[in-house]
């Protein structure tokens, strides 16, 4: 059973894979209460637009309202186990990037390919000592690790550089 939960061996959740930090979970948590809070404000304002007081409310549209909290809880409580099934590898040749918990991917990028790798961090994630590195091997062809701690992320970027200019492909 556990083998066709995993798919084998290639969605295992193992020591190879670096895991990222608990407090991504914090990080994702105000992500999703802020988004939450901002697209249920919207549909109420919608709302009180176009159902005016004198035509009372319509139960239905309502519940459209209702519908963002129950989505938001939803997220709130299977982020552990989205945080469980993330994380990189910096293998030999590749950079693994894994994610997903119901839609799992395992994404492979050979350093001799990479062209671009770019550190960034939003407001919140600055605030928690977090950033995002990005990988790119191409206009359409990018993975995120991250968010991970400041240091980490100095370390990933310089590191990549590196082994992308060892690894580096002749054109």
């Amino acid at each position: 059973m556990e083998a066709d939960l995993y798919q084998g061996q290639l969605f295992l959740p193992d020591e190879d894979f670096t895991r990222l930090p608990r407090k991504v979970i914090a990080l994702w948590r105000i992500e999703i209460v802020i988004t939450a809070a901002l697209l249920t404000s919207v549909i109420a304002a919608v709302l009180g637009v176009l159902m005016p007081w004198w035509l009372g409310w319509d139960r239905h549209l309502a519940l459209l309202a209702a519908l963002v909290p129950l989505q938001a809880a939803w997220m709130w409580f299977r982020l552990k186990a989205r945080w469980h099934f993330t994380g990189y590898r910096l293998a030999d040749d590749e950079v693994l990037v894994r994610h997903g918990l119901l839609d799992r991917s395992l994404e492979s990028f050979p350093y001799g390919r990479v062209q671009l790798v770019e550190v960034s961090s939003g407001f919140w994630a600055r605030r928690l000592g977090l950033a995002h590195v990005s990988i790119s091997i191409g206009v359409r062809e990018h993975a995120e690790i991250g968010p991970v701690s400041t240091g980490e992320a100095a370390r990933l970027r310089s590191e990549l550089t590196e082994l992308t200019r060892q690894k580096a492909v002749e054109l």
